[in-house]
């Protein structure tokens, strides 16, 4: 493995700025034109959830006790941290587009790592902007966008032994975006060269950010954060199987991809690195588990494609440098195909994706309001008395700056949670809430 890894290095050496610039001229073009499709369109209810609390921590509120929140204080202060810079619905698209460009240089690593192929590592690359749930989930402000380049580097960590400590590091920091995403973590972690050190790595990083974060909101954080999600209660397993159901279609085409390049694992450059990616994937997996809580949704797919975008590279070199193997390049074709269809429908029809929904489905996870509609919203919101709150959908009243009812950015939690009923009572009582019936109703 070392040795195969020097002889490699002459070649990355010459072949690594070139191969850096274009990647990175490429990238930026890709991501442009993501900002200038989605605009400022309306898909994620959590992505204003976050989005207007962080807004709410910039403007000196305190997380947990003057307004509640589902997840741990990083999410929070990393938004707040880009809203001291420009606050605006545009400045948390650009950072979190920024997330995914991070995870595309990481899976071009990886690729180059596993193949020593520039062509896949640019193509896989480039591919990992536009996967089925990073196009539905583009520049959105949830856990999982700013989680998925920490558990991918992880991964990319956990395969050398020099490296564990950080994997373990890089593990806990994601989980604290969000405590589920402790599978993908501690599989990594426990998958690595040096589980000892890398063990080291995540409790040593865990243990200071959880006493950090103690220190800084005390009791009230466990109650919302573990209590309160807690009461949340469970979705109905038809809901969930749907959920499922819609997961794997979207991807069957990359599991069928990284099959393939499992009869020729061998002639992989670092099984290591292989070893740390299946097992982030099935981790990541392990993340649709967590669908059966009430609330819950399709953005751990963001955590899943990433690594699996590297195994199913790894699948189309093989397919592709076994030539007698007609079959195994028919297979790789069609799981290509249909997942560029289901992208293709979704950048095509956003608001009904008709092949991107999984099949015989009623409705799929659209597009909820374009541009021009959510224009509109805001201006109806904007139209309302000043000091008035908006009792609606809080990405609307972020873009519309203005505050939610009872100053609670998150109806679901203080709904679902007994434990947070101070805070429910608040919403439910605010006198300011602007009842202009000429305001859209919105889901």
């Amino acid at each position: 493995m070392g040795h195969a890894q020097e002889e490699l290095s002459p070649v990355v050496a010459r072949a690594g700025a070139p191969l850096l610039l274009l990647w990175l001229a490429l990238s930026a073009l890709v991501l442009v034109a993501l900002a200038l499709w989605q605009g400022q369109s309306y898909w994620e209810y959590s992505d204003g959830v976050y989005s207007l609390s962080a807004r709410y921590v910039l403007a000196g509120q305190s997380l947990y006790s003057d307004f509640a929140a589902a997840q741990p204080p990083p999410l929070y202060l990393a938004g707040a941290a880009v809203l001291a810079v420009d606050d605006s619905a545009g400045a948390i698209r650009v950072a979190m587009a920024g997330c995914k460009l991070v995870v595309s240089l990481l899976v071009l690593i990886a690729v180059w790592r596993l193949t020593g192929r520039r062509d896949a590592a640019l193509l896989a690359a480039l591919a990992a902007l536009v996967t089925p749930w990073a196009l539905r989930e583009h520049a959105q402000f949830v856990p999982e966008t700013p989680a998925a380049p920490l558990v991918m580097g992880a991964a990319l960590a956990a395969g050398r032994r020099t490296t564990t400590i950080l994997a373990g590091a890089l593990g806990a920091l994601a989980a604290a975006f969000k405590l589920a995403l402790l599978l993908p973590a501690l599989a990594i972690v426990l998958a690595a060269r040096d589980v000892r050190r890398g063990l080291i790595g995540f409790v040593a990083t865990g243990a200071v950010l959880a006493i950090a974060s103690s220190a800084l909101f005390g009791a009230d954080l466990w109650t919302n954060v573990i209590h309160a999600q807690s009461q949340a209660g469970t979705a109905s397993l038809t809901y969930v199987g749907g959920l499922w159901a819609q997961a794997g279609w979207n991807v069957l085409g990359l599991l069928v991809l990284a099959a393939l390049a499992w009869p020729a694992r061998a002639r992989l450059r670092d099984p290591d690195l292989a070893r740390s990616l299946l097992v982030a994937t099935v981790g990541s997996l392990a993340l649709l588990a967590t669908l059966l809580k009430s609330g819950s949704y399709l953005t751990a797919m963001l955590v899943v494609e990433p690594p699996l975008v590297c195994l199913a590279a790894c699948g189309v070199v093989a397919a592709l440098e076994r030539h007698e193997a007609r079959g195994r390049m028919i297979v790789a074709a069609l799981a290509l195909a249909l997942t560029a269809v289901q992208v293709a429908s979704l950048l095509l029809a956003p608001a009904d994706p008709k092949l991107f929904t999984r099949p015989l489905a009623a409705s799929g996870p659209a597009r909820t309001l374009s541009d021009a509609e959510v224009e509109a919203a805001v201006r109806a919101i904007r139209a309302c008395p000043p000091g008035a709150t908006y009792a609606g959908p809080p990405y609307l009243a972020f873009a519309a700056g203005r505050d939610a009812a009872g100053s609670q950015p998150d109806p679901f939690i203080i709904h679902a949670a007994a434990v947070l009923r101070e805070f429910r009572t608040r919403a439910d009582a605010d006198p300011r809430i602007c009842r202009d019936p000429g305001l859209p109703v919105i889901p």
